[in-house]
């Protein structure tokens, strides 16, 4: 399900203003209301902020909502949202380069695009300093961007690779042919991504046009979340965008209305690929209107594994491997998306006409009230869950704004929570028509009930939201700053009766969330061979059912809890993974308690799970980025087939698979899981003792039969190998390239090679040396980079480059790549760069040390492997003492293009 949720607001007031804006008067915004603890205020030049603090975060972010997006745009004008979002990273007469500033400052930056709106975000650490400056930027490239035509030729080249990515995608572009075929003329069924020949021949002029036109402070939203000082956010708003004068021009309504359909419409598509697929649309309401909200949950009903009726009636008898759906957030009247994927062993029209068999009976069909009881508690669930990771809060507010105006979020709440049978039952009946879906032909027919969506004005919509006042304000958690110092504080550790090491970091977290992540462990690897996709498989199995509950039942309880429990094995470790509230704890604990002893496997699930797994792995036997990141590790370690570390071919994996027996996955839950070796931690505003006992309860008696050891991996030296492999008729490619060394975190030379690889591929915002030379200099990949795998407990490191790219770039782009690795190695960098990076570096890792599943991840390496909390800090300072020369020195030592091997992925014939 794509379902966005609710949003928040904030509060601001003024500060001393830079020369750029002293000669105007700093305005206070207005404050208009505040809904659930999100602040609305407004300037006289039309722009709408909102304000959402939460004290308990030590990152704050600065969102910034444009009503633009693909639904605005005319004729050859396709793309041209997207691309002017990639033009705004470039440069504002004022401030200059946007990218240099957003990589010098570290953090988390990006933006998106979408059907009703185009937003710009930042994430930084919680400070005065980075709160004005993101806002002043975001003033700045609101009106004076400078959109030059030299930047416009490098970077269509990156959308239109951008654009390759997607359509390597097989039920991605199904799902664009469906939107085409059934829109007559609304943009909806455009992609936003737009038309590649006109992403190419728009010229800088003519995006300038529509850049001047829509990016205006009456068109935005600005939102300002997490902890940050109210007074100074409203203050540094009103002197940024205060300054900007409301636009003289008057924005002009789209009005463009889709009739309704008058046939079921059938769309073919024949391209090269690995995987069936089968789509279904059915046109909808705009998340304004009153049905929305049931047709989400009548979504679920149907779709929802295990009770879903599609889930049931085609996935359980396997007659598809999966199926899901998806309504987007959207100001006109939208559509509802049904998605389904086949094995290859599937004839792809015989099941196009069981699936069109299945959805003709959605209309009448008797739901029940248990039926919606259980969607209301899964979409309560997810709302809450975005309520409360404020800065994902904010982000999620971005569709919301572009929908119409933050407050629907909350209307949509409202209507799912007082969401009746008989709501659902009509949508149902409305809209479910075959002449409503979208497969091909004119069929004649008398007495047709044909659907007509509502059209809802912006005066409608006013009304709607006009005198919405929300619900009574939550508790505000506590503030948490983000240091080890204040972890350590907050940090209490204990033991279980068999050996198990917890961590509880005592922290509020907004609405009472908890969250806990355990590492368990098991056997040694000798005897974990040949059961790495037992193991695997029997992660997925967990939540299946139980000799007390059903897989239903299970379900169900936790989306009423509003809770979650995730497991994944790897190697010779079971993950389980939970999120929930602080109320909830001891029952979700009590049934993952009941999932690790109970368990039944019921061969029908591992059926399901098995040709899900293999219909997803088909698809990707010629797709580019599977294929070269799997021939990368294969090439570059030498295990013997059925060893943990070893990496199969993607057809070996589908071939092992197919072979797992019930049997196997028992007798490896009975004799080899248990969670004796593991450790855990928890986050949230729990009592230490209780918290113990609970733990104690769930896990105290819970001991694997097998004998532990852990398991290391072995040091493979890489040789200089430059290996193509050809994916036909694929749009898109990979290069991968990677060198092996020895090193673990304790050496000595860690922390220059952690600036070494910062500087050379993965720091900044897309500033380091390699991305800059392949997207910005260049404009010959989307994507570019680097990464370091170093590890803790031995040293069989490496460090990797990569790049996506059109085919017919392949020879550019290894040159460049190369180039740059080399001259790196041979004339080092500079100490301006050490030092620009070493703070963007920093930032980041502030960033990083903001969210609970770092610190978590802290704890876990603490319990596990003895790293001690101070580590972070102690990593930091020996990075700041590091000389450029030091860097150079180990980039040198470690570095070498004769020892690399390099894998190319992709349809190196194509011409053009």
């Amino acid at each position: 399900m794509k379902n966005v949720l609710l949003g928040g607001i904030l509060c601001c007031t003024l500060i001393s203003l830079s020369p750029v804006y002293a000669q105007k008067k700093v305005e206070v915004p207005k404050y208009i209301t505040n809904i659930e603890g999100v602040k609305e205020y407004s300037l006289n030049n039309g722009l709408k902020i909102l304000l959402i603090p939460d004290a308990s975060q030590s990152n704050m972010i600065v969102n910034i909502v444009y009503n633009v997006g693909s639904r605005n745009e005319g004729y050859g004008e396709k793309g041209m949202a997207h691309l002017l979002e990639h033009m705004l990273f470039k440069s504002t007469k004022n401030l200059g380069d946007i990218k240099k500033m957003l990589s010098d400052k570290g953090g988390n930056a990006n933006g998106t695009t979408w059907l009703d709106r185009t937003n710009y975000y930042e994430i930084f650490p919680s400070s005065d300093e980075n709160l004005k400056w993101s806002i002043e930027m975001e003033a700045d490239r609101m009106i004076h961007a400078t959109i030059l035509q030299s930047d416009l030729d490098k970077e269509f080249s990156v959308v239109r690779n951008e654009f390759e990515i997607g359509e390597n995608n097989p039920d991605g572009v199904l799902q664009e042919r469906i939107l085409s075929a059934a829109y007559l003329w609304h943009n909806y069924g455009n992609s936003t991504i737009g038309s590649k020949e006109d992403i190419e021949r728009v010229k800088a002029n003519t995006l300038r046009v529509f850049y001047e036109k829509y990016y205006q402070p009456d068109n935005a939203t600005l939102i300002i979340a997490g902890k940050f000082d109210e007074k100074k956010a409203l203050q540094y708003a009103g002197q940024y965008f205060g300054a900007i004068p409301r636009p003289k021009r008057v924005l002009d309504k789209t009005y463009t209305i889709e009739p309704a359909q008058d046939g079921e419409k059938y769309v073919e598509l024949k391209r090269a690929g690995d995987s069936k697929n089968v789509g279904a649309l059915y046109h909808t309401a705009s998340y304004a209107d009153k049905d929305y909200a049931a047709i989400d949950a009548l979504g679920e009903i149907l779709t929802a594994d295990p009770s879903g009726y599609l889930y049931k009636s085609l996935v359980e008898t396997q007659k598809i491997s999966s199926i899901y759906f998806w309504q987007p957030t959207v100001r006109d009247a939208g559509f509802i998306y049904f998605g389904a994927a086949l094995p290859n062993d599937k004839d792809v029209k015989e099941t196009k006409e069981l699936i069109r068999t299945e959805l003709d009976k959605i209309a009448s069909t008797k739901y029940t009230d248990q039926d919606i009881s259980r969607a209301k508690a899964k979409i309560i669930k997810q709302i809450e869950a975005v309520k409360n990771n404020t800065i994902s809060y904010a982000v999620n507010m971005t569709e919301i704004v572009g929908a119409g105006d933050y407050r629907l979020g909350f209307l949509y709440r409202d209507a799912i929570e007082n969401l009746t049978k008989e709501d659902v039952q009509r949508v149902a009946e409305k809209y479910f028509k075959a002449n409503n879906r979208t497969v091909g032909i004119f069929i004649p027919s008398k007495d047709e009930v044909r659907v007509k969506p509502n059209e809802y004005t912006d005066e409608q919509l006013s009304a709607l939201i006009k005198d919405y006042k929300g619900k009574a304000l939550e508790k505000e958690a506590a503030p948490f700053e983000a240091s080890i110092k204040n972890l350590k504080q907050n940090f209490a550790e204990g033991k279980l009766s068999n050996g198990i090491k917890y961590g509880l970091i005592k922290k509020e977290i907004k609405g009472g969330k908890v969250q806990a992540s355990f590492r368990f462990p098991v056997s040694n690897e000798k005897d974990l061979t040949d059961k790495s996709d037992i193991a695997g498989i029997l992660a997925q199995l967990l939540k299946t059912g139980t000799k007390t509950q059903s897989k239903e039942q299970i379900q169900d309880r936790l989306d009423q809890l509003k809770s979650s429990i995730n497991f994944n094995f790897s190697r010779q470790t079971l993950t389980v993974n939970i999120n929930t509230y602080k109320e909830n704890f001891k029952e979700v604990m009590g049934i993952l308690a009941d999932l690790l002893a109970n368990s039944t496997f019921p061969e029908n699930e591992l059926t399901k799970t098995i040709s899900e797994y293999n219909t997803y792995l088909e698809s990707s036997l010629n797709d580019p980025q599977a294929v070269a990141f799997t021939e990368i590790t294969r090439s570059t370690t030498k295990y013997p087939k059925g060893n943990m570390f070893y990496t199969p071919t993607i057809q070996e994996q589908i071939d092992a698979f197919k072979k797992i027996k019930q049997s196997e996955i028992v007798d490896f839950y009975k004799n080899v899981l248990g969670g004796n070796n593991g450790v855990g931690s928890v986050v949230g505003d729990l009592d230490a003792k209780t918290t113990g006992e609970i733990l104690e309860s769930t896990f105290g008696k819970w001991n694997s039969k097998a004998k532990y050891e852990l398991a290391l991996p072995t040091y493979f030296e890489t040789q200089k190998l430059d290996k193509d492999i050809i994916t036909p008729d694929k749009e898109n490619a990979v290069a991968l390239g990677r060198i092996s060394f020895k090193m673990d975190r304790n050496s000595a030379d860690y922390p220059a090679f952690v600036m070494a690889n910062e500087m050379l591929g993965s720091g900044g915002f897309l500033s380091a040396r390699i991305p800059m030379r392949l997207r910005e200099k260049e404009g010959i990949s989307y994507g570019a980079g680097s990464f370091a795998d170093i590890p803790i407990t031995n040293n069989a490191a490496s460090w990797s480059y990569y790049a996506f790219l059109n085919p017919t770039k392949k020879g550019a782009v290894e040159t460049a790549a190369k180039e740059e690795i080399a001259k790196a190695i041979k004339d080092g960098f500079t100490a301006e760069e050490l030092k620009s990076n070493l703070t963007s570096w920093q930032n980041e890792r502030k960033t990083r040390l903001g969210v609970d599943g770092t610190l978590m991840e802290l704890s876990n390496n603490y319990l596990q492997y003895g790293v001690p909390l101070e580590d972070y800090d102690t990593l930091e300072t020996k990075i700041k003492a590091l000389k450029v020369e030091d860097v150079n020195s180990v980039l040198k030592k470690y570095l070498s293009l004769d020892k690399m091997t390099s894998v190319y992925a992709g349809d190196f014939n194509k011409k053009n």
